[in-house]
């Protein structure tokens, strides 16, 4: 299933509900949605842990910023599933597209291809969501 605008949309405005700044965002859809590796940080953090998180986190990085990212976690993501330490991030990794796009669904973070299908079909509307920095 390739992640169309609606579904990418979709993603975006839970986070953007959380208040989670855009460069987050970037790194959280990439992780979940394609697989994609987020970096020691995100990885730290991904993982509970704490102290390598702050020792891997750039300047820039705000205990605001963070707190949202983790409340969107707590309130969107399973723990245990695709966060929570490192062997469940190194196997939400190992993880197939269908099958992390299967959970994300179930969550209703993205759409299933059916209802991405009508979507497009329907020329129906979306936009991004505004991030505020």
């Amino acid at each position: 299933m390739t992640v169309t605008k609606y579904s990418r949309n979709r993603f975006y405005r839970t986070l953007n509900d959380w208040a989670v700044p855009r460069e987050y965002a970037d790194v959280m859809f990439n992780y979940f949605v394609h697989g994609f590796e987020p970096g020691s940080f995100f990885t730290s953090l991904l993982a509970n842990d704490f102290a390598g998180a702050m020792s891997r986190s750039h300047p820039a990085n705000s205990v605001q910023a963070l707190k949202n990212l983790v409340g969107w976690l707590r309130g969107t993501m399973t723990h245990g599933v695709c966060w929570g330490d490192q062997d469940t991030v190194k196997s939400w990794l190992a993880l197939t597209n269908e099958q992390r796009l299967a959970m994300l669904i179930e969550r209703n973070l993205v759409y299933s291809e059916q209802d991405e299908i009508l979507m497009a079909l329907k020329n129906q509307h979306t936009s991004e969501p505004f991030f505020m920095d």
